[in-house]
């Protein structure tokens, strides 16, 4: 799935002449903190919630408040796991979505987490497990096939550096069965440390729990 096919179309820009009235408006209709500026098609960037419930900063309109997130934007093909990484960046609700540098719209956040929520990484039941290893010794084709001798798949994987030893690589697993003693001392046989583990049974992930789940595979 692209960004431009997520886009909220419900949530309008406002343009730099809008009243904050209209601005405090939407955003408590819309329930979010910012909200993006456009003037002729191009992003000037977002007003926050925060700068105009600012005392000491009272303007009348929307363009004379100081803007945030000039760069919270990705183009309108993007893979719409890269709207989370630009989010990360920002901590935002929201980015921008540009088709070369015209504005389009925008992709809440809220909207992202439903949709992955439908993939198997958070709608099966399973586990997640995180490995730690060298780079050299690190063999996704050997974890699988560890993980696929006890009789589960793994639905995910990603590796990132450890921020505790350079010279390590963490290994976060997605595995679709809960128990994961078996894999566990399998993997371990061959060298891999397991520094944790966890299930899914329940199936009560909030967004939150999603969204942290989602950026354990999408870090860096």
């Amino acid at each position: 799935m692209i960004a431009e096919q997520l886009i909220n179309y419900m949530v309008p820009p406002l343009k730099p002449s809008d009243d904050i009235a209209r601005a405090k408006q939407w955003m408590d209709e819309f329930r979010v903190k910012e909200l993006p500026v456009v003037h002729d098609s191009k992003l000037l960037g977002f007003v926050s919630e925060e700068l105009l419930y600012d005392s000491e900063i009272m303007h009348a309109e929307v363009g004379a408040y100081p803007m945030i997130g000039h760069t919270c934007f990705i183009q309108a093909t993007s893979h719409y796991y890269d709207i989370l990484k630009v989010q990360n960046q920002h901590h935002m609700d929201m980015v921008a979505i540009l088709s070369d540098e015209e504005f389009k719209g925008v992709v809440l956040i809220s909207d992202i987490l439903k949709e992955f929520a439908k993939t198997a990484i958070v709608n099966a039941q399973g586990a997640i497990v995180t490995l730690q290893t060298s780079l050299n010794d690190y063999s996704l084709a050997e974890i699988s096939r560890i993980v696929e001798m006890n009789g589960s798949t793994v639905l995910g994987a990603n590796v990132k550096p450890d921020l505790d030893d350079p010279s390590l690589i963490e290994i976060v697993l997605r595995i679709n069965h809960q128990d994961v003693n078996q894999i566990a001392t399998g993997l371990s046989k061959s060298g891999y440390k397991v520094t944790s583990s966890f299930n899914t049974e329940d199936n009560s992930f909030d967004e939150k729990d999603r969204f942290g789940m989602l950026m354990k595979f999408l870090d860096p």
